[in-house]
């Protein structure tokens, strides 16, 4: 018995080393067991078997182990490197972003637009919001990336939302995000303003927000938190929010369809971006750097611009703004047979504005020549930049159809060139767009279509015109 107690210390001991990794101890150990020494010999061979495959296993899956580790930390390290580069990769993105930003803020020549750039760089790095108004492709996207990318907010996410282009039933669940289980399929989601945090939510027309979410985005602006759709815990968000609309928000509120305290919460800063129209000295660098960014982009070789596609971009009325110009050029070199861009590559509209222009001017000086001074043409021949100015304000008018304008001015002309009173500018107007409300049954969004202008363009031109 005393032999039997002996053997199993000897056992327990060898279980001992192998648990504590003392595997050379634990076989030394094994090799010197005593035999079994109550029963037969094959028990105790048998005993011996199974401690050896036992440290053998034990010995296997240390050696797996040790391999394994050695993977992992090849495998961490590869994946330490990358994350390097790609943190390293971001940063000269975003620097490139912000140094792309800084050269089409550079590009503009107008004072308006250079005091934009400069406001926007004042207030890049403020907590503010801010709220950008202008027509519709006049560069608000572009200002609001580059006071982001400006600011300490760079190196955090810039999340863009249209407004307009949301349903209403869901515009809720993408700024604030929805809970699991609200309804049947429904899976836990962040909203916008989780996914911007630490960085820039830009609402894009905002003032086409449902009044129901106007509140919710008040209140969110205030708390510096949110509540999920079907939460009810709310979630603190460190977001600077910037919006943008093509809307008259004053007027919007005096109409009850927008929230007057979401509006004055809004234009803390207030930044005015003027449409392309009033900055003609910015239409021919921004063509040239459209043209060649084209160029680049497709693998074309650059080409050039013929003098009279120049003088047609720089008269054209540019009713869309920068997005429109940016498509005309783009569409110029894809369809531009030769290395010279012509006037007919561009689109008819801006065709029929070159065709109406030529006329004009032509018309205008030969009559300015048979008449004498006492009628338009002798004021016209006297002060050629009168010529001129009435040119620059024909073109502004670039109708989509082409019958219209040119039967309009046709008639017009006639009677001023007939000997009649030389009418104001304001008069030729007025007639002009009494002409286009009449053909259009006083469909105002088709009229302000034909006269090349948007719906609150046409508003804003009744009202200054007395037509209301």
């Amino acid at each position: 018995m005393p032999r039997t107690l002996e053997v199993f210390r000897e056992i327990a001991s060898f279980c001992d080393q192998v648990t504590d990794g003392r595997r050379i101890e634990a076989r030394a150990l094994l090799e010197n067991l005593p035999a079994w020494p109550d029963g037969p010999d094959q028990d105790g061979a048998r005993l011996l078997r199974a401690l050896g495959r036992l440290l053998d296993s034990v010995e296997e899956r240390e050696a797996k182990l040790t391999d394994l580790i050695a993977e992992l930390a090849a495998l961490r390290g590869d994946q330490e490197s990358r994350a390097e580069k790609l943190t390293r990769e971001n940063s000269e993105l975003r620097a490139g972003l912000h140094g792309g930003f800084k050269q089409a803020a550079a590009m503009t020549s107008n004072p308006a637009m250079r005091l934009v750039f400069k406001q926007a760089s004042r207030i890049a790095s403020v907590q503010a919001p801010v709220l950008i108004t202008g027509e519709t492709g006049a560069g608000k996207g572009l200002v609001s990336r580059y006071i982001h990318y400006a600011g300490v907010r760079a190196k955090f996410p810039l999340v863009e939302l249209n407004c307009a282009a949301i349903p209403a039933s869901l515009l809720e669940s993408e700024l604030f995000g929805i809970e699991k289980g609200v309804a049947s399929g429904v899976h836990e989601r962040m909203g916008h303003f989780e996914s911007a945090s630490g960085g820039t939510l830009f609402l894009d027309e905002i003032g086409d927000m449902p009044l129901e979410c106007q509140a919710k985005i008040l209140k969110a602006i205030e708390s510096e938190s949110i509540t999920r759709v079907g939460g009810r815990k709310p979630l603190p968000v460190d977001v600077r929010l910037i919006s943008a609309t093509h809307r008259n928000l004053e007027e919007a509120c005096g109409k009850g369809e927008f929230r007057q305290d979401l509006f004055y919460r809004l234009q803390v800063i207030h930044i005015h971006i003027p449409p392309l129209r009033e900055r003609r000295e910015d239409i021919l660098p921004l063509a040239d750097h459209f043209l060649r960014a084209a160029a680049a982009r497709y693998g074309l070789t650059f080409p050039a611009f013929a003098p009279e596609s120049l003088r047609l971009l720089g008269s054209y009325a540019w009713p869309g703004n920068v997005r429109e110009l940016e498509h005309e050029v783009e569409r110029a070199i894809l369809l531009a047979a030769g290395p010279v861009i012509q006037p007919e590559d561009f689109s008819r509209r801006l065709a029929a504005s070159s065709s109406l222009l030529l006329a004009g001017a032509a018309k205008a000086a030969g009559t300015a020549q048979a008449r004498s001074t006492g009628n338009l043409a002798g004021k016209l021949h006297s002060h050629p930049d009168l010529l001129q100015n009435i040119i620059r304000r024909m073109a502004a008018y670039s109708f989509k159809g082409a019958p219209f304008e040119v039967s309009a001015v046709r008639e017009y002309g006639a009677s001023v060139f007939a000997g009649a009173a030389l009418p104001s500018l304001l008069e030729v107007e007025r007639e002009l767009v009494r002409r286009a409300l009449t053909d259009c049954k006083g469909n105002k969004t088709h009229a302000a279509q034909r006269l090349g202008l948007s719906r609150e363009g046409l508003r804003k031109k009744l009202k200054r015109l007395e037509m209301r």
